[in-house]
C-alpha cells in the first residue's frame, strides 16, 4: 500500500525576500508501498490477502495464514523522476540575451535512485496455529536528489521592469526505516486480529543555496554563494499498526490502520532564527479483500485513505515561513484504489504464479492559493502546475522450489516511477 507516492512542494521567493532560504521545488518521492515482490506485483492490493511475512507491515492479522515459521528478505530498486521549475521567462518578452532565451517556463527533471534491502523479517508460528509473532525491518522512505534552478525571469506589473529570481541549488537526503515487532491471534475460525509496534528512525539532511549570477542574464556563479538554508533531523519515533482479517482462504477481507510517525527536524537559514519543526508521516486506513473463484485464480482489491494533510502541518508551513505565506499552501487527503490478479499454472514445474495489477495514485502535490502579489502568484502557480493523478501498472511472477523455498519478482511502472523487486522466502 502506498501511503505516499510523490510530494512536490514549490516555494519560490518574492522579490522582497530574494535571499531567504526556502525550496524552489522540493523533489520528494515518498516510497510508502507495501514491502515484498508479491504485493508489488498485485498492485499493492494486500490488506485482505496478507499471506506472507510482509503482513507484519501490510496487515499483521494476516500472519496466521502462513502455516509455518519463515524468514523473508527483499531486494528493491527504485527510480523516481520529478519535475522542477528550472528557468525561462514567465512574463514579459524574451531578450535573447544570456539565459533569457525561452518564452514561458522551463522545467528540469531530477532523478532519485535507490537499491537495497527493502524488507527483512522473521516469523514464528506456534504449532497450535493460534498465535504468531514476528520481527521485521522495513525501508519506508529513501530520497537522494539534487536540482539546480537558473532562476526565472519576470516583469513587475507595477513598474514594468524585468527582474530575475536568484539561482538556487537544492540537495536533499531523507531516510525513514522501521524496526518492528508484530503479533496475531486467532479469535475464532473466521476472525483474526493483529498489531505491530514499530520504532522508526529518521534522518534528514537538506541544503538549499542561493547564488549570484554572471550579470543579470548570465549563468549562476556557483562559487558566489549568497545565502544558505539547511534542514536536518536525526530522530526516533514509535507508531502502531492494528489490523483485522475475516473469512477463509477462498474469500477474505481485511482492515488495517497505520499511524504515521512524527519526527523533529531543525531549520537554519541566513538572517533568520533557528527553529524546530515536525515531519509527520501520513496516517492510513485501508480496506481490502481477496477472492478465489477457482483454485488457480486469485483476485484482490484494496481501497486506502491517506491523510496527506499531516505533511502540511509544520513541514510545508515551515518552508513557507521564509516567504511569509504559510496559510496559502495545502495538501489534500487522497484515496488510492488497488486491484490485482494471480493465476497459478499447477501443471508446470515450480508452479509459476503469474501476477498483474493496476492502481490509482491521486494527485497529492502541494496546492497554492493566490496571495494578491501578482509576481509571486505567477511563479507559484507555474511551479505547482506539474502535480497530477497517476495510474500504475504492475506485474510479476512467483515460483516454489520444494516446501521450504519460494522466490518472487515484481515491478511497478508509472510515468514518473520505476520499481523492481525480488523476494526470497525460506520456511
Amino acid at each position: 500500500m502506498r501511503v505516499c507516492s510523490a510530494i512536490v512542494c514549490a516555494l519560490i521567493l518574492a522579490p522582497t525576500t530574494a535571499v531567504a532560504q526556502t525550496s524552489l521545488q522540493i523533489p520528494l518521492q515518498f516510497d510508502f508501498l507495501n514491502p515484498g515482490a508479491k504485493s508489488l506485483a498485485l498492485a499493492g492490493a494486500f490488506a485482505g490477502l496478507a499471506d506472507d511475512a510482509t503482513a507484519t507491515f501490510a496487515n499483521p492479522s494476516g500472519l496466521l495464514q502462513l502455516g509455518s515459521s519463515e524468514v523473508s528478505i527483499e531486494l528493491r530498486g527504485t527510480s523516481t523522476n520529478t519535475q522542477f521549475l528550472k528557468g525561462g521567462r514567465l512574463s514579459g518578452t524574451i531578450t535573447n540575451e544570456g539565459t533569457d532565451t525561452v518564452q514561458g517556463p522551463v522545467f528540469g527533471e531530477t532523478t532519485g535512485n535507490h537499491t537495497g534491502v527493502g524488507f527483512l523479517a522473521g516469523v514464528y508460528s506456534h504449532p497450535s496455529r493460534q498465535w504468531v509473532i514476528a520481527g521485521y525491518r522495513h525501508e519506508l522512505v529513501r530520497v537522494d536528489q539534487t536540482y539546480l534552478s537558473n532562476g526565472v525571469f519576470q516583469v513587475d506589473p507595477t513598474t514594468n521592469v524585468s527582474f530575475r529570481e536568484l539561482p538556487q541549488e537544492g540537495v536533499r537526503q531523507v531516510s525513514i526505516t522501521g524496526y518492528g515487532v508484530a503479533a496475531a491471534y486467532k479469535l475464532g475460525p473466521l476472525v483474526s486480529i493483529g498489531g505491530a509496534m514499530t520504532a522508526y528512525t529518521f534522518d534528514m539532511n537538506s541544503v538549499f543555496r542561493r547564488f549570484l549570477s554572471d550579470g543579470f542574464f548570465g549563468p549562476p556563479l556557483l562559487d558566489r554563494e549568497l545565502s544558505r538554508g539547511t534542514q536536518t533531523g536525526d530522530d526516533v519515533s514509535w507508531a502502531p499498526t492494528i489490523g483485522v482479517t475475516i473469512g477463509r482462504s477462498a474469500t477474505r477481507f481485511g482492515v488495517v490502520y497505520r499511524r504515521g510517525a512524527s519526527f523533529d527536524f531543525t531549520t537554519v537559514e541566513s538572517r533568520a532564527p533557528t527553529r524546530t519543526s515536525v515531519f509527520r508521516v501520513p496516517d492510513t486506513l485501508a480496506f481490502g479483500g481477496s477472492f478465489r473463484p477457482r483454485p488457480p485464480l486469485l483476485a484482490a482489491f484494496e481501497v486506502t485513505y491517506v491523510r496527506y494533510s499531516r505533511l502540511r502541518e509544520d513541514f510545508v508551513t515551515d518552508q513557507a515561513l521564509s516567504v511569509g505565506f504559510p496559510d496559502n499552501f495545502t495538501i489534500d487527503d487522497g484515496v488510492e484504489v488497488h486491484g490485482g490478479i494471480q493465476y497459478a499454472v499447477t501443471s508446470w514445474r515450480f508452479i509459476p504464479r503469474f501476477r498483474g495489477g493496476v492502481w490509482f495514485d491521486p494527485d497529492h502535490s502541494v496546492h497554492f492559493t493566490p496571495t494578491g502579489n501578482a509576481s509571486f502568484d505567477e511563479r507559484m502557480s507555474t511551479a505547482l502546475s506539474t502535480g497530477k493523478n497517476l495510474v500504475h501498472g504492475t506485474g510479476g511472477v512467483g515460483l516454489t522450489f520444494g516446501s521450504h523455498f519460494e522466490l518472487n519478482a515484481g515491478f511497478d511502472l508509472s510515468s514518473t516511477t520505476r520499481i523492481f523487486s525480488t523476494s526470497l522466502i525460506l520456511r
